[in-house]
C-alpha cells in the first residue's frame, strides 16, 4: 500500500515538473523579455539573456554582429504570436522549442527559440530567424564578371 501511495506521488510530482503549459509559459515570457530588449538595441543585454551553453558557442562580437544582421534586415519586432511548440524530454534533459510569426518593421520573419531545462532552469540556448528578407543579396555585395574573364571561363 505504501509502495502504491509512493510511485503515485512520484509520479505527480514529475507531471507537475514536466507540465507543459509551464514550460510553454516560461518560454513566452522570456520571448517577450528577449523581444523588448531586442528593440532597445542593447546586443550585450540580449547575450546576457542567454544560457552559458549559448554563450560557450557565441562570443559578444558574434552576437552583436547577429543583432546587427537581424535589425538591418528586419528591424523592430513589432508584435508577434505563437506559431506552434514542441516539449522532448529524453535521457532527463527537457528541450522545448517555441516557434513565433513576427512581423518585424520591415517584414514577416519565423523565429525559433530553443531553451534547455524546466521550471526556474529553463535557459535560452537559441535563436534562429527565418525571412526572406535574408535572401536578398545587397547591390553592393554583387560584382560584375568581366567581359574578358566571362569569355575564359566558357573555354
Amino acid at each position: 500500500m505504501k509502495l502504491k501511495l509512493f510511485v503515485a506521488a512520484l509520479s505527480a510530482l514529475f507531471l507537475a515538473a514536466c507540465n507543459p503549459m509551464a514550460q510553454l509559459d516560461k518560454g513566452e515570457s522570456t520571448i517577450i523579455e528577449f523581444h523588448e530588449t531586442y528593440n532597445e538595441g542593447n546586443a550585450q543585454a540580449l547575450y546576457g539573456l542567454t544560457s552559458d551553453e549559448f554563450r560557450g558557442a557565441t562570443t559578444p562580437e558574434q552576437m552583436q554582429a547577429l543583432v546587427d544582421l537581424v535589425t538591418e534586415r528586419m528591424g523592430a519586432v513589432e508584435s508577434t504570436e505563437r506559431e506552434g511548440f514542441n516539449i522532448n524530454t529524453n535521457n532527463g534533459l527537457t528541450e522545448t522549442t517555441v516557434t513565433m510569426k513576427t512581423q518585424f518593421a520591415k517584414g514577416e520573419g519565423t523565429e525559433t527559440f530553443t531553451f534547455y531545462g524546466s521550471g526556474d532552469d529553463m535557459r535560452l540556448v537559441g535563436w534562429h530567424v527565418d525571412s526572406p528578407n535574408f535572401m536578398d543579396i545587397p547591390a553592393e555585395a554583387v560584382t560584375e564578371v568581366e567581359p574578358e574573364a566571362e569569355a575564359a571561363a566558357a573555354e
